[in-house]
This record gives C-alpha cells, structure tokens and sequence, in this order.
C-alpha cells in the first residue's frame, strides 16, 4: 500500500515539475526502489490513456477519498499489470469494484483509437484487449518504432571504452533488467534492422551510439556518470554542423536544458569559451547540472534574453548556435520520452500549436530575429540555425527571409554540412535548388524526430579550413588577471546534485512554451573579459554573487585549477 501512495506521490511532483524521476523515486524514504520507479515509469507513459478511463467512468465522484495520481497507479496496476493489484485493504476493494466498467472503458477506448489486434469476443478476454493497448502503444503508431540514441560524451570517455562497457552491461527494458549483455554490431546503415539485443554505430556521427527502441538507460552507470547523454541522433546535428575549433568563443543562444550546449562543449575539448542564454531560470538551472554532470568546465550561463545582448561586448565570438523555440511539430509522440517530461498531456497541444497559422507567424518572426541578430556580433564566422519542425514556414522560409534581409552571410556548401546525410531541405518557400541541397532536414523516415538545422557563414571564409578562433591578449595586469582567471573557473556543484534530461524529451517541453517577448525587461546579462578591457568577470556556472571580498576556490579534483576569485 506504501508503495501505490509513494508512487502516487512522486507522479505528482513529476507532472508539477519539482523534480526528476531518478532524483524522487531514489530518495531515502522510497525503501522499494526499482518497484516505484517501474511503477512510476508505466504509469506516466500510459497516464493519458488512464485519466480517460477516470473521465470516462467519473471515477473521481464515485470515490472521492481516491486523489487523481493514486487512482491513476492504481488503475494501471490493476488492466495493465500481470499480477493486478500488489496490495490488500481499502486501495484494492475500491479498485476491484470499478474493475468492470474500467475494463469496458478501455475497449471503448482501444475501438475509438482504432487497435488491431483486439480479441473477437473481448467482453470475457479483457487481459487480451490491455495486451493489444499496450502493443498498439509500444508501437506509438508508427509502423518501426524509432531508435534509443546515445551521444558518448567525450569530456569523460571515448567512443571505444564506452562501446566496451555496454558489452558488459545487462540490457534493461522498462525499468525491468534481463540477464542478457549486449552485443556490438559495428556501423549501421539501415537503423530498421537492427537485432534486439545488439547495439551499433550511427553511420553519419561517429560518438553516437544506436540502440533498439524502448531501450531504458535511466539506471546505467555510464548514464549516472555524465560519460553518455540520451539525445536525439537529429538533436546533435547543431553542435556537429556548427563544428568550432578548439579554442573558439561561442555562444548558445537558445541554450537550456543543455544537451546541445554540452555537445558545444565536447566539440571544444573544454577549451574555448560558451556563453549560454537562456530567458527560463528554472531551465537555465537543469543546464547548470546538465552540465556540470557532462563535465563542462568553460560554460557561463545567462539568466538573459539573447535578443538583448550588445553584439559590440563579445568581440571574440565566431561561432553562434541557435536553437530557438518553435511550433515542436516535428517531435514523435515516443513513449520514452514521455517517461523523464510528463508531457503526454500536453501533446495534443503541441499538435494544434503546430498548426495554428497565427502561432507558426510568430514562430517564423522570432526565429529570424534570433538569427540576424546573431549576424550583428563583429566576429561572427558561423551562426547554425535549427528547429525541431517541419514546417517549411519555420524551415527553408526563414532561412530565405534571412538571406533575402542582408548581403553578409550566405548558407555554407553542402561539403560543409553533414555531406553524407541524403535528406535535404525542400526545394521553393523562397529557395533555390542549390541552396536546399545546403540545408539538412531530418524525418522520422530517416530513424529521428522530425528537425531542420542551416549553417550561415560569413562571406570570404574558407569553410574548407577550420575557422580559428580569435586570439586572447596577455592580461595587463592583476586585475585583469584575476578577471579572467575567475572567467575560467570550474562550475561549483556535483555530479550527483545532475538532473536527468533527455535531450529529445525537453525539446517538446521548450517548444510549447511561450515565445519570449522581445519588450521584457533587460536581460540579467553578464561581463565577458575581453584582452585589453578591464570589464567585470563573467560569472561562472553555479559561482556566488554578491560578496566584495575574495574567496579561495580549493581544488575538490586533483585535474582542476586552483583559482582565486573576486565576487562582484
């Protein structure tokens, strides 16, 4: 009974969003842990389906006494699960006496959703018709259900140790782990056939794992350590496109949660420098801990509008990635992804988002201010502009509008960007040809979620030769030394304070967002010390503001930097 009022528990903070499912279900109150993160985990992916069944059969007034989120536990345990209901008392007396009219809610429902599969005479097979839900669900209508893709975050590990490690891993599915370790496959190039205990290579980016669909990660030591990140193949086209040399300045301006940011970062070797934006401080805290768990040591997140910010004060910024909010259209209804975002409410929403004509103006005019904007910064070689769309309005349009609006930046050569990848951008919607072909567009067809990525170069650069980053001057002296020393401090907290995130999960929670208005107050922006400029030190990630006097940063890891540090 514990158990169900536990799991009833954290379902609800889960949908509140005042934690994460690792962080609530491992938490020393929860004495069954794998049983309420199992629990916890169904019941989200199938919560839609189940507060219908409630609606439909007014659950709530006929028992009042039973809260939403436990009647929810509940109700799975008691069509779904194999064992029924795993407690005694008044939970499984009231339960058992809604069984029948649930049961035929549930065939109501599976025969309005169109299931195959159901039984011929499903009144006395009722196991039958919640098999046949759940098959029709595990295949999230679609005829192959999409790939689980993992990025190896190579500020921790190689791509070789980690292959190396998953050959000695006990595949998990589910929350439920079975005897069997997988197998490697090497490269693969047709993602539909791949055997289900068996993992690959991707074929287009050499640190991204592939593996069957359904596959559950959430407990992986690897995944716990910050050395993979569960992201969307399509996801980690912006950093893998945009591609800085090590040592370059850039900037994430549509930055939180921060997976692409971290990928940013991997791209560097830690060694450069990335100014993260972002307008939502509670996501701006997920980015911190992202990357902080990633290993991310050259990070300064903005709680700011990128919009805002006064090109003239990064003058060493070449490369700028921009990931700003769209209509999420292009997003899967995955059932894996519904697990960590609590979002399968809200998919309906995203749909009508998606075609809401006023919206997609809106989107589209944001969306191009973000990118010429981003243009005006003096240094600027690369701007990459992506959307997890798959309209062309929010696509090929804006990038037309852009190259239309000024004379400075034009789309760099296929050669350029992902040269091996078939799918290209749509001829028309204000582009030629030759221009679609130097655009990438992803579909589910492809084994992604539906996304759009353009790479804007500056006219005159050779993209044949990495760009290199604009050179720091000598500090003069000891306070611009203490400047940017303190610019360069490893981001305070800890691997275990990390939040799980799913890259290709919070896309969907960014995306139905509001737009950020462009007449909101100033940005919270800080300094970035520049060689020769005596100006404030950009705060470091997780860094403490407000003190006059100086602190002693001690080295917790022998590989960090002892850095003294004045607080502004």
């Amino acid at each position: 009974m514990e158990d169900y009022e536990i799991a009833a528990d954290i379902l609800g903070k889960l949908r509140a969003k005042k934690g994460s499912i690792k962080g609530l279900c491992l938490a020393p109150r929860v004495k069954n842990k794998k049983k309420v993160y199992a629990l916890v985990c169904e019941t989200l992916k199938m919560y839609p389906i189940l507060t219908n069944l409630l609606d439909r059969t007014d659950f709530s007034a006929r028992e009042p006494r039973v809260a939403r989120d436990l009647a929810a536990v509940l109700t799975h345990d008691l069509l779904f699960a194999k064992r029924g209901i795993l407690c005694g008392g008044w939970m499984k007396s009231t339960m058992t006496r809604h069984r029948t009219v649930l049961r035929a809610a549930l065939l109501a429902l599976a025969r309005e959703r169109r299931v195959e599969g159901l039984p011929s005479d499903p009144d006395n097979a009722p196991g039958a018709v919640a098999r046949a839900v759940l098959k029709h669900l595990d295949s999230g209508n679609q005829d192959v259900p999409l790939p689980r893709y993992v990025r190896v975050n190579t500020l921790r590990t190689t791509v070789a140790k980690a292959v190396k490690e998953f050959q000695r891993t006990k595949i998990v599915r589910k929350g439920v782990e079975t005897q069997t370790v997988w197998k490697y496959g090497g490269a693969i190039d047709d993602w539909k056939s791949m055997a289900p205990d068996t993992f690959y290579q991707d074929l287009h980016l050499p640190e991204l794992l592939v593996f069957p669909p359904s596959t559950d990660f959430h407990l992986d030591t690897q995944y716990k350590s910050g050395s993979i990140v569960l992201q969307d193949k399509a996801s980690c086209f912006p950093a893998f496109i945009l591609a800085p040399p090590t040592g370059a300045h850039c900037i994430d301006g549509c930055a939180a949660p921060g997976n692409k940011t971290s990928h940013l970062c991997a791209k560097l070797r830690n060694q450069g420098y990335i100014t993260a934006f972002d307008l939502d401080a509670r996501r701006l805290e997920t980015l911190k801990k992202m990357t902080t768990r990633a290993g991310c040591r050259v990070i300064d997140a903005v709680h700011g509008s990128f919009l805002e910010t006064d090109p003239a004060r990064f003058p060493q910024v070449t490369h700028i990635l921009l990931d700003p909010s769209c209509s999420g259209s292009g997003i899967v209804a995955r059932l894996d992804a519904l697990v960590d975002t609590q979002l399968a409410e809200n998919l309906d929403e995203a749909t009508a988002a998606a075609n809401d004509p006023d919206r997609l103006v809106k989107l589209a005019e944001f969306q191009q201010q973000c990118v010429m904007h981003a243009m005006k910064f003096p240094s600027v070689q690369f701007v990459s502009y992506s959307t997890c769309s798959i309209h062309a309005q929010e696509n090929e349009q804006v990038v037309a509008a852009i190259l239309a609006a000024q004379n400075d930046f034009e789309l760099a050569p296929r050669d350029r960007v992902l040269p091996t990848w078939p799918h290209r951008g749509d001829e028309g919607h204000g582009l030629s040809a030759e221009d679609a072909n130097k655009v990438v567009r992803a579909a589910p067809d492809d084994g992604t979620n539906g996304f759009f990525v353009a790479l804007f170069v500056r006219k005159g650069i050779d993209v044949d030769v990495p760009p290199t980053a604009v050179k720091e001057g000598k500090p003069k002296n000891r306070a611009e030394r203490r400047a940017m020393a303190a610019w360069r401090v490893e981001p305070v907290g800890s691997v275990g304070d990390a939040m799980e995130v799913d890259d290709e999960e919070v896309d969907v929670e960014r995306e139905l967002m509001r737009v950020p208005s462009v007449s909101k107050a100033p940005a919270k922006q800080s300094h970035v010390p520049t060689a020769g400029s005596s100006a404030p030190a950009a705060p470091a990630v997780g860094g403490i503001a407000g003190a006059s006097r100086k602190k002693k940063i001690k080295r917790k890891h022998k590989h960090l930097p002892i850095v003294t540090k004045k607080t502004v």
